[in-house]
């Protein structure tokens, strides 16, 4: 057996406390060694919630630790840029939370340095290790949708109740954004997954609620023309805290259509979408003449566990381990932040935008 991937961890706020399960569950692959956090009780908290003595408030001396094989950044969006370019030179392999980057620049920068250093570069898109997200994929890719047509994805949260007073994700220079950058950006990217890369896009941001500084949006529609043909709606608002649903999305097909929402609860807004139904004519029968919904069968997808941070960290040692390329690395999910980039300068000129321009 090889030996477990050493993991220094860069970042101990919300986010990292979800990757914390993989790292005490699966220690035999991926071994926590080192916290690092400009607020140094904050990296204390986490080290003793690791159960781990290393903690810095330096990133650059964390490097410097040679027992470190990689780092798990998750810290905010415009740091990204600089930290996986110091962990590279350093010869870590990184994982990076999403937003890749604040920005195209960012992101290439990312990528270059992966490339010279020679290691493994990866986003933490975490909807694309969701159990059912694998089996959707399976089944588009099978072709029992047919040809993909149209698809649709709805993100609503109270963020005011979510984010404290000041809080970064409300500042658009430092997240690089708003609920785009934040949330939609999730979704995006999962739609990216099942159906293709975007080619044009148009879009409408809104600034409303005076806790968002810098530019950063609360309310945006965009839409979508994926380069297999197929268009796509986005929504997102962060205005409300009366909704129906919290996140959604539908992708429909020649052959079939599925669908998955998610009530408007806390637990829903910090996890994941609900379950994912599908129709289509292969499932039809004599007794069921008109259309019915059915639920996706995730368990017939091998993953090591049902929640999705555990498999993409897991994923993440493997591709380190054997130097596969990610499901979600940084030349696939560059692509991605073109399509956030694409929205927000649709909404400053109210033209569609060509991705392949940016």
């Amino acid at each position: 057996m090889s030996p477990p991937l050493k993991v220094g961890l860069v970042g101990a706020g919300r986010i990292a406390y979800a990757h914390l399960p993989a790292y005490l569950q699966h220690a035999d692959r991926v071994c926590l060694t080192a916290v690092c956090d400009i607020v140094e009780d904050a990296a204390r908290r986490y080290a003793k919630a690791a159960g781990i003595s290393a903690v810095y408030s330096d990133i650059e001396e964390m490097l410097r630790d040679s027992a470190i094989d990689a780092v798990d950044i998750c810290s905010i969006h415009d740091q990204h840029p600089y930290q996986t370019a110091a962990a590279a030179e350093a010869g870590k392999h990184v994982l990076v939370e999403k937003a890749m980057a604040t920005d195209l620049p960012g992101c290439r920068k990312m990528i270059a340095s992966a490339e010279t250093a020679g290691i493994t570069l990866m986003v933490a898109q975490n909807l694309r290790y969701v159990p059912d997200a694998a089996a959707v994929k399976r089944l588009i890719d099978e072709g029992e949708l047919g040809k993909i047509q149209a698809a649709r994805t709805h993100a609503i949260f109270p963020v005011i109740v979510s984010n404290p007073a000041g809080h970064w994700m409300n500042d658009g220079k430092q997240a690089g954004g708003g609920i785009l950058m934040t949330n939609t950006i999730h979704h995006i990217d999962l739609l990216r997954y099942y159906i293709g890369n975007v080619k044009r896009v148009t879009g409408v941001c809104r600034t409303i609620l005076p806790e968002m500084v810098n530019g950063a949006e609360d309310l945006v529609a965009a839409t979508m023309e994926f380069e297999n043909g197929a268009i796509g709606d986005i929504f997102g608002n962060w205005t409300t805290g009366r909704s129906p649903e919290a996140m959604s999305y539908t992708v429909f097909g020649s052959e079939g259509t599925l669908h998955s929402t998610s009530p408007a609860t806390r637990e829903q807004q910090m996890n994941q979408f609900g379950p994912v139904m599908i129709s289509s004519t292969k499932r039809d029968t004599e007794e069921s003449p008109r259309p019915r919904f059915e639920p996706v069968q995730a368990n017939a997808v091998a993953l090591p566990s049902s929640n999705c941070f555990i498999n993409e960290i897991l994923h993440f040692e493997e591709c380190c381990r054997t130097g596969t390329f990610p499901i979600t690395g940084g030349k696939d999910n560059i692509e991605t932040i073109k399509v956030i980039m694409g929205i927000y300068a649709s909404s400053r000129t109210g033209e569609a935008v060509d991705l392949s321009e940016l």
